[in-house]
């Protein structure tokens, strides 16, 4: 077939197959044309649907961020164990027996998370630590060996904290003779259980007792019961000095009383002598009245 008449028959081809399509797309566009405002309507609705998921999620993901930062080993992970022992200490200690971020030290700017008073009048300070470095490590630990070694950084590290909260925080006449190392995970003190003698050897070479979030409650729910007693004893006392009260003032008013009796038992004897001679009066008077009457 010649080539002219190849591209002529393709031309008119292409042509036809042009005009359909317009004359299609041109039919739908009249049929759906009533159609465009619902379109439209629903196309805004499921915008306003994909915005309010994507902020929900972006709600979920920031506190989940935060938390993967905190417990990657970020120098803001100390604040994690600051906020649950603010909370533990909160939920059961009395008001006015603790002060966060306390000065215990006057010459230093130092500051203990938390200052606790005992019933005594001694200052606990308790300082938070978070070693979610080394727990992380151990967890992707595979051997025992490199086990071993993250537990051996970790003695290491919790001995130099204790070191330095006893020489920031331990007062004397001020404070008590020890102080509380803080570890806000369980996880951890769990960790800390599998080093051997790591707590003897903290309380007694550093003065630091080491707690996690149970023991904690139950050390400070000990001071609780102090505070509890002690104003007990306070209001024993308010009341023993309002009766001391009552007994004094009840002692003047019996003596009160008796003088009240002693005068009133003089009136009476005064009366009864006054009665006898108004007695002996009447019968004078009657006999000089019988005698005036014979004569």
């Amino acid at each position: 077939m010649d080539l002219s008449i190849l591209t002529l028959i393709l031309s008119i081809c292409t042509l036809a197959i042009v005009v359909y399509i317009f004359l299609k797309l041109r039919d739908q566009k009249t049929i759906e044309s009533g159609k465009s405002e619902n379109l439209e309507n629903k196309i805004d609705s499921v915008s306003k649907d994909l915005n309010e998921i994507e902020n929900q999620l972006a709600s979920v993901t920031t506190p989940i961020n935060e938390l993967n930062r905190f417990l990657g080993g970020n120098v803001t992970t100390g604040r994690l164990g600051e906020w649950n022992l603010e909370s533990i200490v909160k939920e059961i200690l009395p008001d006015g027996s603790y002060n966060f971020q306390a000065q215990i030290n006057k010459e230093t700017q130092d500051r203990v998370d938390c200052a606790v008073k005992t019933a005594d009048g001694l200052t606990i300070p308790i300082d938070s630590k978070f070693y979610a470095g080394q727990y992380k490590q151990y967890q992707e630990a595979s051997r025992d060996n490199e086990r071993g070694n993250v537990l051996r950084d970790l003695r290491t590290a919790i001995l130099r904290d204790a070191d330095d909260i006893a020489s920031k925080y331990i007062r004397q006449n001020t404070t008590s003779n020890y102080a509380v190392l803080y570890i806000a995970s369980e996880k951890l003190i769990d960790l800390v259980d599998d080093i051997e003698n790591l707590r003897q050897d903290c309380l007694a070479e550093k003065k630091v007792l080491i707690q996690g979030p149970n023991t904690l409650a139950a050390f400070l729910d000990t001071i609780r019961i102090g505070h509890h007693y002690l104003q007990l004893n306070e209001t024993a006392e308010k009341v023993a000095e309002v009766v001391r009260r009552i007994k004094t003032q009840f002692d003047s008013f019996d003596k009160s009383t008796e003088a009240v009796t002693k005068k009133l038992e003089a009136s009476i004897k005064e009366v009864s002598s006054l009665q006898t001679r108004i007695n002996v009066l009447g019968r004078e008077l009657n006999r000089g009245t019988e005698d005036l009457k014979e004569e």
